[in-house]
């Protein structure tokens, strides 16, 4: 009775073995159909960089733009001591493009301009590819989104990656306004320049 007994639990012991190894051989892929595999590794995605110079005609800082309104780049145009028979000041700024990517410009004020000074002056800006970009005859004012082209070769409203522009802007009297203002002595005018790139 014993062996009999010793040779079931044998005989199980096997057929529990071989039911383990099957199943290891299946998984595995021993017993399985044939297989051939493709694989499509690496699928990934980056963006692209945005980003201009401002450099101000005569001056050595070469002003990173950022993605803060508020940075600070040099004084494109400017005038003190202003007299009665003052002609006017120029000042020329230069955008270029560092993106990778093609972009547009536009120029504007972010802020309305400050001081009574302002109704008796005028402010023109022109670029190197010859556009006329603001008229302001009768007064300095807010500036609203005026669109930028390059100066490339064909001047386009979409910069590419190097491309500039030389940009003049003429600050000058709003005669007879300005020369017949008698409290013009007194009086101020502030504006601040933004150049806002888009990509």
């Amino acid at each position: 009775m014993e062996t009999r007994k010793s040779k079931r639990s044998v005989r199980l012991a096997l057929v529990l073995s071989a039911a383990v190894a099957g199943t290891a051989l299946v998984g595995w892929g021993g017993l399985a159909a044939w297989q051939a595999y493709t694989q499509n590794a690496g699928n990934a995605f980056t963006t692209g960089s945005i980003g201009h110079t401002n450099q101000v005609s005569g001056k050595t800082l070469v002003c990173q733009s950022t993605t803060a309104e508020s940075t600070s780049c040099d004084v494109i145009v400017t005038a003190a001591n202003m007299g009665s028979n003052w002609g006017g000041a120029t000042g020329k700024v230069t955008i270029t493009s560092t993106a990778s990517l093609p972009s547009t410009f536009t120029l504007s004020t972010p802020a309305a301009p400050t001081g009574p000074l302002c109704s008796d002056l005028t402010l023109l800006v022109t670029g190197a590819d010859g556009s006329q970009y603001v008229d302001q005859a009768t007064g300095i004012t807010s500036i609203a989104g005026v669109p930028l082209k390059s100066d490339a070769t064909a001047p386009s409203i979409t910069w590419q990656q190097n491309d500039s522009n030389l940009f003049t802007f003429v600050v000058g009297p709003n005669n007879p306004t300005y020369e017949d203002d008698q409290n013009a002595p007194t009086e101020t005018c502030t504006f601040s320049v933004l150049f806002t790139q888009a990509a």
